[in-house]
């Protein structure tokens, strides 16, 4: 019974990590992205931009957070956006060739 229980688990626990692995990117439009400003809180960003494509913790004491919205066909651009203390601080914008 045990050992059934412990299959289950992982196969379920497989199967929500692959899901959550293969959402394919949804980038950010050139019209969000003139529309972000610096000291703009991370809210407003959500608001704008839409849940990121990934998301990083940099520094937990100074408060930096990372998030990237990858490229997509329509949109060849890798967004990064940098948060420092749940504001704005850096936008960064490179095109990635497909």
């Amino acid at each position: 019974m045990l050992i059934r229980s412990f299959i289950l688990l992982s196969v379920l626990w497989w199967g929500f990590a692959g899901a959550a692995e293969d959402v394919a990117p949804r980038g950010m439009a050139f019209e969000v992205y003139i529309r972000l400003e610096h000291g703009m809180t991370e809210g407003e960003l959500v608001l704008r931009a839409g849940k990121p494509d990934h998301q990083a913790l940099d520094n937990i004491r100074e408060g930096l957070k990372s998030y990237y919205y990858f490229p997509t066909l329509v949109n060849p651009f890798l967004t990064t956006v940098t948060l420092r203390s749940g504001r704005i601080e850096n936008i960064d914008r490179v095109r990635k060739p497909f």
